[in-house]
């Protein structure tokens, strides 16, 4: 469904009001009747906001499915957006807004995201701004809805103690008459902003976020790239978790992350730490990514790599809301079905000269931003790598 990089500048935030405003009441429901109910059944229901995509999510016994599935199809399909009710949750969103600014381990990668990707809708906050959010109103809501919510863009994905054609039994009633005939909205490309954001803030550390555009989520490299991250930062035994933290003692929180879209994608690295270890830390990561750059991954840490990834797939494997998510994000970003075995192939096909040959792409400081938030004194750390 939509996100917030379908949205205008102006419209920046609203597709997160949105998702908020479906829990205020339906055309059948008011906003207690919707807790009621999901607090009845003694399960779980909730829902996000992503760059590209809005998720309502529920997990419930088996028993209750159909009623589940009916909430989740009022909560999409007839919210109303009551004027009282829009005025208390544009508060709640603007609490949101502030408590993410005294979150400096959030805010740093709000402020990354902002300044990379300076000049396209993928960069904004997905809450949106204090300004924007102050100014909607219900029309705003309902015209952004009108243009944005298809029904040829929904996925429906469940996982669990469920069969397939009862799913589709339940959902198709519900849906059957859901149209939107407006012209569907074409999304910008998105363009980079490489170089420094700096962010003075009186804190006791200073927080790091950087990164590069990294692969959209069909490129068939992904695996190398999702192995190559695990490596830099993605665990205990990472480089930059060894060397950062266990052998130079420089900061308690460095690790990476990638992240991947439909048609893009990053590879990011974030850290906190005190003031006079800035420069020892970025020199460390330098080194590092360089490293990495020139020589080849040994064999032996690949394969330890390729097994953490495939017990992590299965392991998760085992929670119903993991294998549902892995289910829609599939036919999100892939249209298709890719199953456990097909996945871990794929991981365990990555070589060597893969995984260097994505080090070597990725690691160009040219390409990369660099955002740091906190008492940052001259001069400036450089990426050198």
């Amino acid at each position: 469904m939509v996100g917030s990089r379908d949205e205008t500048l102006a419209e920046n935030g609203l597709t997160h009001f949105l998702e908020h405003m479906a829990f205020k009441g339906t055309v059948r429901r008011t906003a207690a009747d919707i807790a009621r109910e999901i607090d009845q059944m003694g399960g779980a229901c909730n829902a996000f906001t992503t760059k590209e995509a809005t998720c309502f999510h529920a997990r419930v016994l088996k028993e209750h499915l159909p009623r589940a599935i009916e909430l989740l199809s009022d909560l999409v399909l007839n919210p109303v957006y009551q004027e009282k009710e829009l005025e208390l949750e544009r508060q709640i969103i603007l609490e949101e807004i502030y408590s993410q600014e005294d979150e400096a381990e959030e805010l740093i990668q709000v402020e990354f995201a902002r300044n990379l990707w300076k000049d396209c809708a993928f960069g904004r906050s997905i809450l949106g701004e204090v300004k924007t959010v102050a100014g909607f109103c219900r029309d705003h809501l309902v015209r952004y809805r009108q243009a944005t919510y298809r029904p040829e863009q929904m996925v429906v994905a469940a996982a669990g103690r469920l069969c397939h054609e009862e799913l589709v039994d339940l959902v198709g009633p519900l849906f059957e008459h859901f149209s939107n005939g407006a012209r569907p909205r074409s999304r910008e490309a998105v363009t980079t902003n490489p170089g420094t954001y700096l962010f003075a803030r009186d804190l006791e550390q200073v927080h790091l976020c950087l990164g590069t555009p990294g692969l959209a989520a069909a490129d068939p490299r992904r695996y190398g790239a999702t192995l190559l991250q695990l490596i830099l930062g993605g665990n205990m035994s990472s480089r930059l978790f060894q060397v950062i933290r266990e052998h130079l003692g420089l900061a308690y929180t460095i690790y990476s992350f990638m992240s991947f879209f439909s048609d893009h994608g990053l590879l990011g690295i974030c850290a906190g730490v005190s003031p006079k270890n800035l420069h020892p830390l970025v020199t460390a990561l330098n080194q590092e990514l360089h490293r990495l750059k020139k020589e080849p991954v040994p064999a032996a840490e690949l394969a330890a790599a390729q097994e953490y990834f495939k017990a992590s797939i299965y392991l998760h494997a085992e929670d119903c809301d993991q294998r549902m998510m892995r289910l829609a994000k599939n036919e999100i970003l892939l249209q298709d079905y890719l199953s456990l075995p097909e996945l871990v192939a794929g991981l365990m096909k990555v070589t060597v000269e893969d995984v260097h040959e994505l080090a070597q792409t990725f690691f160009a400081p040219e390409k990369w931003g660099f955002a740091l938030l906190g008492p940052v004194a001259e001069p400036l750390p450089q990426l050198d790598f």
